[in-house]
């Protein structure tokens, strides 16, 4: 038996292995991932909040502020960009006074039914 692992500590030792080692990049969804660990997720995060920083400066110190458009987020693995909604939400447009079609609440949506009384 000497030179042979236990499943027990086989499995102990891969889930101890990094984020960016082969075999997690690999179980995290492939090449994409390469090269993203803690670090790079925590420089993406600093990278988009010094983008929002000087996004909302630049909003402060403006005489014509909707000229001004923010920083996209910095791209990461895995994560889709953010588009901008289809249609219009109607709960906004009722807000802001436009004429909207009234939400409709039953089943399939997203606001469930209360449940029915005995």
């Amino acid at each position: 038996m000497r030179g042979r692992l236990s499943s027990k500590l086989a499995l102990a030792l891969i889930r101890q292995l990094p984020m960016d080692s082969a075999y997690v990049t690999a179980i995290r969804g492939g090449l994409e991932y390469t090269g993203w660990d803690r670090h790079a997720y925590l420089m993406a995060d600093l990278y988009d909040a010094i983008n929002t920083l000087t996004y909302f400066f630049a909003l402060s110190k403006s005489d014509q502020p909707k000229k001004i458009t923010p920083f996209p987020a910095y791209p990461r693995p895995g994560v889709e960009p953010v588009k901008k909604p289809d249609k219009p939400n109607p709960l906004l447009a009722r807000l802001r006074g436009e004429d909207a079609p009234a939400p409709q609440i039953g089943p399939g949506s997203k606001i469930p039914l209360p449940p029915p009384r005995p």
